[in-house]
Order: structure tokens, then C-alpha cells, then sequence
């Protein structure tokens, strides 16, 4: 059996919000300052816009994962910590879109019967290799989520991985359906 690297995934929603509201946030420091002569509001809102920029990038650029299947192990990368998981432990895995995982992740907690702080960390543990965004973290505040969830690429660009114990993974590969069946072909021959 070989050895598959598989990338993931990287999405710039929180970069690109903040370079869309640049305008808004500096237009009205220019107005002010072209009406009034004193520019202390546009520096203001220059500030403000660095931060944010920053801020956003650095959420955005914090998840970088791969993953790989070789032999009987598939390996889940993030930055410098490793998790591997034997292929006999992957209960199935399938193409699911940022909805579905948004509703299995509600139900998966609700089951579990968990109060907002467990549903919080549950909900980070199932997502921590997932490189894009659901709609659980970003700066938007959900008024993004229906109009990325219509998006032609995030129809199934998602993998949900059930694993023994009651465990879930949700990745973000840039291949999906390769994934799928690398981890079914693995499956198969265990």
C-alpha cells in the first residue's frame, strides 16, 4: 500500500470581510478631514483598520493542516502536532457540506447532553483539522454563513470522519472525494 498526502483547504473569509469594509471605515475619516481640516478620525479608523487586518489574518493563516494515509494509519497534521488514527478505528467517512456540519455538530452535542462551554469545546475538537470556515468562528457573525453556504464549491467540499467512540472529524481536503475513497479503498482492505 502507498503513501497519500492530501492538502487542505485554506479560506480568507475574515481577510477578505475586513479588506471590504476598509472603504467603510475610512471613508468617513476622509470626509470628516476634508470638511473639518483635522484628520484625527481618519487616523483613527487607519488604526482601527490595521488591527483588524492583522487580527483577521492571523485567524485565518493560524490553521494550516495535511493530512496522509499510508499503510493502515491516517495521519492528521496541524502545524507541529500530529494525531494518528488506525484505519480500523474509521467507523465510514463522507462528503458533507458546511450546513450538514453545522446541524451535526448541534445534534452531536445536543446528544451528549452538554452546557455552552462543552458544546464550544466539543465543537473545536470536531473542526480542529478542518482548514475553512463553517460559520462557527468567523467575523461575520452568520450573516455570511447562507450566502457561502450557497457557494458551488461548499455544496461538498467537506469530509465528516466517524470513529470509534462516539468521535467525529470534520476535514477540509482540497480533494475531497479522493479522501473518501482512499480512506474507503484503506477501510475495505483492513
Amino acid at each position: 500500500m502507498g503513501f497519500k498526502r492530501y492538502r487542505t483547504l485554506q479560506s480568507w473569509h475574515n481577510t477578505l470581510l475586513m479588506v471590504w469594509g476598509l472603504p467603510f471605515l475610512l471613508f468617513p475619516g476622509i470626509i470628516f478631514g476634508a470638511y473639518s481640516g483635522r484628520f484625527h478620525l481618519l487616523g483613527l479608523g487607519g488604526g482601527l483598520c490595521v488591527v483588524g487586518l492583522v487580527v483577521a489574518f492571523r485567524r485565518d493563516r493560524k490553521k494550516q493542516c495535511h493530512y496522509t494515509l499510508g499503510g493502515d494509519r491516517f495521519g492528521l497534521v496541524r502545524g507541529k502536532e500530529k494525531r494518528m488514527v488506525a484505519v480500523e478505528d474509521i467507523i465510514d467517512a463522507s462528503l458533507i457540506d458546511r450546513s450538514s456540519a453545522r446541524a451535526y455538530i448541534a445534534e452531536w452535542s445536543a446528544k451528549r447532553g452538554s452546557d455552552k462551554s462543552t458544546a464550544a469545546r466539543q465543537a473545536e475538537q470536531f473542526t480542529y483539522y478542518c482548514t475553512t470556515d463553517i460559520g462557527l468562528n468567523s467575523f461575520t457573525l452568520g450573516l455570511g454563513r447562507s450566502l457561502i453556504d450557497r457557494l458551488p464549491g461548499a455544496k461538498r467540499d467537506l469530509v465528516l470522519v466517524r470513529l470509534r467512540g462516539n468521535e467525529g472529524l470534520l476535514l477540509s481536503p482540497v480533494h475531497p472525494q479522493d479522501l473518501v475513497d482512499g480512506l474507503s479503498l484503506r477501510k475495505l482492505r483492513t
